[in-house]
């Protein structure tokens, strides 16, 4: 693209910037000469924001949503957003190898309409190349997460049987912290949060009683000026999660005369013991 966008031609001006040329007397040549000084300063910084979301966001709200701080759940997360993302750039290579085909045919058009969809091309091309390696940032991002997780946690070889075994602890947690959420929003536990206590053995009012000791834990620390990180709170829920990790057991006795209802021969397993 030329520097100057501004160029004067017979009695029409000429007006041009990053794929982009009208030529006319009635386009504002002040606005196209600020285009032209600043678009590409723009565009270059557009290639920070070339996905949905930031690596913080990524990482600490993406993965945690729903999970809180389950390894194997967020471990889970990562898999389902680089799926999305696998699909994404499976379907972007095709429409890719498009643009670049239909610019190889129209570069070297001397008709004005052909050339002008030569450049629409280039910038579609490009607005294409920035999300696709947004797509490779983020899967990269995600596999970062993923190590750290599995060495955070001493985890090595993992499969669908280490998944399950986790799941039941992870819902008895998780029940803590919706109970302590309901607290601190309304005062009182709601109903699904009740009955989701009951369908992971933990009875509702064990789990209000606990959460209402530490609140006021929290409280009587916060009033004498000793603030508590949210590393704080997380570990409570460890704590509810290890103390009450067999209370599903029984329940799934009463309900289905064993322990574990969950069959291993179902399973993908890639460890072998």
């Amino acid at each position: 693209m030329p520097d100057e966008i501004v160029k004067q031609l017979n009695t029409d001006i000429l007006k041009e910037t990053t794929g982009f040329l009208v030529q006319g007397a009635h386009i504002n040549a002040k606005a196209v000469e600020k285009v032209n000084r600043y678009l590409p300063e723009l565009e270059e910084k557009t290639r920070a924001f070339d996905r949905k979301n930031s690596q913080s966001t990524l990482a600490f709200m993406t993965l945690t949503m729903l999970n809180g701080q389950s390894p194997y759940r967020m471990m889970r997360q990562i898999m389902a957003e680089v799926e999305k993302r696998k699909g994404a750039l499976a379907e972007a290579q095709v429409n890719h190898a498009k643009f670049l085909k239909e610019i190889e045919r129209l570069q070297d058009e001397e008709d004005p309409v052909l050339q002008a969809k030569y450049r629409q091309k280039c910038v579609n091309l490009s607005t294409m190349e920035q999300k696709i390696n947004g797509s490779f940032k983020d899967i990269a991002t995600l596999i970062d997460a993923y190590n750290n997780i599995k060495e955070k946690n001493g985890i090595d070889e993992w499969d669908e049987v280490a998944f399950e075994k986790e799941e039941k602890k992870h819902h008895v947690r998780r029940a803590f912290e919706l109970m302590y959420r309901n607290l601190l929003n309304g005062g009182r536990a709601s109903e699904s949060t009740v009955e989701y206590c009951q369908q992971y053995g933990v009875h509702p009012q064990v789990c209000l009683t606990e959460v209402s000791g530490y609140l006021k834990y929290t409280a009587d620390k916060i009033s004498k000026h000793d603030l508590p990180h949210a590393n704080d709170l997380e570990d409570f829920l460890d704590g509810m999660a290890d103390k009450y990790q067999l209370n599903p057991d029984a329940t799934s006795e009463r309900i289905f005369g064993k322990k574990d209802v969950s069959n291993h021969d179902y399973m993908y397993k890639t460890v072998m013991k």
